[in-house]
């Protein structure tokens, strides 16, 4: 039987709490592994793993150059030598980190799994060790290939995510969500049950070959600037200096942002980045061709360029990925679908 392999990053399921403080040490990521082999390896045959941790860091600290070397890593893989591969997480930028290895490892032939704790291991309501066996017992199932992200709820289901389609948890129950309102499936007793649904990949589509996105892994040397609205955003205190590759503007539910004003509508930045020669994306449009919202026509005549039906964090790892792949030729390759990230058109837009 092949080996899983684990990479460990660090946060919360990866820290040890001394005094009132959660941190990661370069040894506390290893705890997880004894953890897992002390409860359940006596259960049955002992669980072949190789080890890796290439950074020990909470997920709130994760920027650009950690990501950079991040996907270095699980690029280099030699994938075909292993069962399946865990990734460990912080849980604060895990949906992020979930789109983005979603988008770059969406040819991968085995599962890739990420996954995280609410709490540190051995506190009482920590569900970090069950989502490792979660992430174990879904790779060997054998069902599934691509990218996924298992969390169990505050139900006790362990749910499976596809990752391009995991959203933030929220700030009070720590819950995640996915984009959509579908998960993917969820694992029950060693099992994984796919969920029907008209949102969901069938799984015979999941197992379709996939071409890698490129060709060489990016460095991230570009960055993207996201902004989200929110009344009495004032688009003059955006300071474009820097310039960055693009500009993700994320949306209201109902597609829209302010269009009326002077600085505070977003018809001004447009404006301005459009003088500089920056593009302005803008997510999540759910229909950028039929009805709409009389602000949301005016962003597009305005020159904002829809992202439709995906997640921010989706949006903004894909355009981090191709404007440092690609340059200014990433625009054109927007539209094109990786990994499940882009949603069937929602048909009730008003």
């Amino acid at each position: 039987m092949k080996k899983i392999l684990i990479v460990l990053t660090g946060g919360t399921i990866g820290s040890q709490v001394v005094g009132e403080c959660v941190n990661v040490t370069d040894a506390s990521p290893y705890q997880l592994i004894r953890l897992y082999k002390e409860t359940y390896e006596k259960e049955k045959d002992e669980e072949e793993f190789e080890v890796i941790q290439p950074m020990a860091i909470l997920s709130e600290n994760m920027g650009l150059e950690a990501w950079s070397c991040l996907c270095r890593v699980m690029w280099d893989i030699p994938y075909e030598k292993y069962a399946g591969v865990i990734v460990t997480h912080g849980s604060d930028t895990l949906s992020y980190t979930s789109a983005l290895l979603g988008l770059l490892l969406s040819h991968v032939e085995i599962p890739v799994v990420l996954t995280a704790s609410n709490y540190p291991l051995g506190e009482k309501g920590s569900n970090g060790l069950t989502n490792f066996r979660s992430a174990v017992e879904l790779i060997r199932t054998g069902l599934l290939r691509g990218v996924f992200t298992v969390y169990q709820n505050r139900k006790g289901e362990n749910t499976v995510y596809l990752a391009t389609r995991l959203t933030e948890a929220d700030g009070y129950l720590d819950q995640f969500g996915s984009f959509g309102g579908v998960a993917f499936g969820r694992v029950e007793e060693g099992r994984f049950r796919y969920i029907a649904n008209a949102i969901n990949p069938g799984l015979s589509q999941l197992m379709e070959k996939r071409n890698p996105i490129a060709e060489h892994c990016p460095a991230f040397e570009r960055s993207i600037l996201f902004l989200r609205p929110y009344p009495g955003f004032d688009y003059e205190t955006v300071d474009l200096c820097k310039k960055p590759a693009a500009v993700l503007h994320g949306l209201h539910h109902s597609s829209t942002a302010c269009v009326a004003g002077e600085t505070g509508s977003l018809l001004w930045l447009l404006e301005k980045c459009r003088k500089m020669g920056i593009p302005v994306y803008a997510a999540s449009v759910k229909d950028a061709v039929g009805r709409n919202y009389e602000s949301a026509r005016k962003l597009l005549e305005g020159g904002a360029i829809p992202m439709e039906n995906i997640s921010p964090e989706a949006a903004y790892a894909k355009l981090l990925l191709l404007y440092n792949l690609y340059g200014k030729d990433a625009r054109g390759r927007v539209e094109q679908v990786f990994y499940f990230e882009n949603l069937p058109k929602c048909v009730n837009i008003l």
